[in-house]
């Protein structure tokens, strides 16, 4: 299927609720009328347990009038995992957040390309290439060597499981704790970035394959209390138009679960590295616009 089809079919054919916009202001209604209120480490949340968010992965960005969705963060962490570099030298220029759950050689875990650009996706890939209706397309995340004492980065994510029935691919992320604010806000659009790329690979053994759900599911999901204002202007805001989002080219291919950067891959890195070298000031909408020449954005 063509861009310009998957464009005019997505636009017309999918289901307003589906976009993370919608979800997430369903999900923050639920909470306040059926969520509880817990401490973990001392600080305040609210929170529900085992919700599953159906997501179009072509509407996957959170963008309200009080929070609008960061283009520089979302643009700087996809530039570091394409990296692969646990240290959070580059990341921490993106945001400080990162200097908060560092080891003491500046190291996390959680650099997702670190640990999916690799076997766990490849595998995934050919599995589903081996067979379309494999239940085996799983990549691992969170791993056991993350659990030792002091860790200060466990990472959020178990696993990604993909599938295709009736000529679409679906995928579900398994999360065991997601912050809304925090996490889902650019977990979302990037777990459709690899559902995306997925579909990209796949199109040679399936030429005429669609994106199917997103179905991000949490054991536990919350916001602090840092957020708790936040999260009561969304709910009383209008609804914003999201935005449709979709991948022009695959970012990075896979030999054998080594990653080789494909071109658009390394003139991505380069107009990000660029913008960072030149002195100037990394706005949203100089981020936005290296996005949208690798991204359709409407």
């Amino acid at each position: 299927m063509e861009i310009n089809t998957i464009a005019q079919k997505t636009s017309t054919d999918s289901f307003p609720g589906s976009s993370a916009n919608n979800v997430v202001r369903n999900l923050l209604s639920d909470i306040q009328t059926k969520g509880i209120e817990s401490a973990p480490r001392g600080l305040k949340v609210r929170e529900l347990n085992l919700q599953t968010l159906e997501i179009d992965p072509h509407f996957p960005l959170m963008d309200f009038e009080v929070r609008p969705f960061n283009w520089k963060y979302f643009m700087g962490e996809m530039a570091w995992y394409l990296t692969r570099d646990t240290n959070i030298e580059f990341i921490s220029k993106f945001s400080s957040f990162w200097n908060n759950i560092a080891d003491a050689g500046g190291n996390v875990n959680s650099n997702y390309g670190k640990i999916l650009y690799g076997d766990q996706l490849q595998w995934a890939l050919d599995s589903l290439k081996k067979d379309p209706n494999t239940r085996q397309a799983i990549s691992f995340v969170n791993q056991p060597k993350y659990q030792y004492e002091g860790n200060k980065d466990f990472v959020c994510t178990m696993y990604l499981n993909f599938w295709i029935r009736d000529n679409k691919l679906n995928m579900k992320v398994q999360m065991r704790s997601n912050d809304i604010f925090y996490g889902l806000s650019y977990d979302a659009p990037f777990f459709a970035f690899i559902q995306q790329s997925m579909w990209h690979w796949l199109r040679d053994t399936y030429p005429t394959l669609e994106i199917g759900t997103y179905y991000h599911c949490a054991d536990n999901i919350h916001y602090y209390e840092r957020h708790f204002e936040a999260a009561q202007a969304i709910l009383e805001e209008d609804p914003k138009t999201p935005f449709w989002f979709h991948l022009r080219k695959p970012l990075f291919a896979l030999t054998r679960g080594i990653l080789v950067p494909t071109t658009t891959g390394h003139a991505f890195m380069e107009d990000v590295v660029n913008l960072l070298n030149s002195g100037e000031k990394i706005t949203q909408e100089s981020s936005k616009e290296i996005i949208s020449k690798y991204f359709y954005i409407q």
